[in-house]
């Protein structure tokens, strides 16, 4: 692992160093601290979690959240980098679903709609009643003519203000 600039062999000696920039940067923005095993690595401070977490950068971003112990967030680091075979195999098993939907898709817009004549006939008969029942129909406007039943005059208001 290398850390600022600086290789480490050992895991204990990497683990203290991981803790000793976590403290130096309570900054939640990422901040680039070295590398490991061919990732770029970022530290930054979840302020919603309130704790230090770790981005492994490759091509994506892989979060590790990290902890007091050393060696225990050297543990966390390698157990995120172990995922990522399953990852990828769950990708390309995604990937070959999501093809073999899209080839089906194709070959289902090529086929007719199979139910397009019911689809016209019901649609000309809708079209039929439609005009049926606007043919019955007149164009009632109501006017209410008829005073409000509550039975009072409205108050008049009091017209000896100033403006």
């Amino acid at each position: 692992m290398t850390l600022k600039g600086v290789t480490y062999k050992e895991k204990a000696d990497a683990g203290e160093m991981l803790l000793a920039i976590c403290k130096e940067n309570p900054l939640s923005q990422p901040i680039q601290i070295g590398s490991y095993r061919g990732f770029q690595m970022e530290v930054f401070y979840d302020t919603i979690n309130a704790h230090y977490c770790l981005n492994l950068c490759g091509m994506r971003k892989y979060k590790v959240d990290l902890g007091t112990d050393a060696l225990g967030n050297l543990t966390r680091i390698e157990n995120e980098i172990a995922k990522l075979p399953a990852r990828l195999e769950a990708a390309k098993t995604r990937k070959e679903e999501t093809i073999a939907q899209l080839e089906t898709a194709k070959e289902e817009v090529k086929k007719p709609f199979a139910f397009e004549n019911e689809l016209k006939e019901k649609t000309e008969r809708l079209n039929a009643l439609n005009i049926e029942l606007n043919l019955n129909e007149k164009d009632k406007t109501v006017i209410d003519d008829e005073p409000e039943q509550d039975g009072g005059q409205p108050e008049k208001k009091c017209t000896d203000r100033e403006r």
